[in-house]
């Protein structure tokens, strides 16, 4: 498959469980940076980048897969928490709600995983 034909096909998954992404063609050696993005049910603007090697979807696909494994769940809700544990930056000012949307976004990039693993 062309490289432009199969970024094509990774965008129209992606976008069809709701992510905006943008695709960087212009990375070395042919590699393409894709970041996607979307809101999670609190309203944050959630994003991520994940690079595919060449041609090879097996190569986006273990570098999202990196990154979901390495998703703390507790380390993010407390990046939106101040020192009194109520959210800030438009955070949910209950830390629940915070931990329960950091939780929602874990689930999302799962499921965009699961749907991109789906393509090979």
């Amino acid at each position: 498959m062309r490289r432009k034909d199969l970024i094509e096909m990774i965008v129209r998954c992606a976008e069809d469980k709701g992510w905006k992404v943008d695709a960087d063609t212009k990375q070395s050696k042919g590699s393409t940076l894709f970041e996607f993005s979307q809101y999670t049910p609190a309203g944050q603007d959630f994003s991520f980048r994940a690079t595919m090697k060449a041609n090879h979807l097996d190569s986006l696909i273990i570098d999202m897969e990196e990154y979901h494994e390495g998703f703390d769940v507790d380390s993010e809700a407390y990046l939106w928490l101040d020192s009194n544990g109520h959210g800030k930056n438009g955070a949910p000012y209950r830390m629940r709600d915070v931990l329960d949307d950091m939780e929602e976004a874990e689930k999302m990039i799962e499921t965009l995983l699961d749907a991109i693993k789906a393509l090979e």
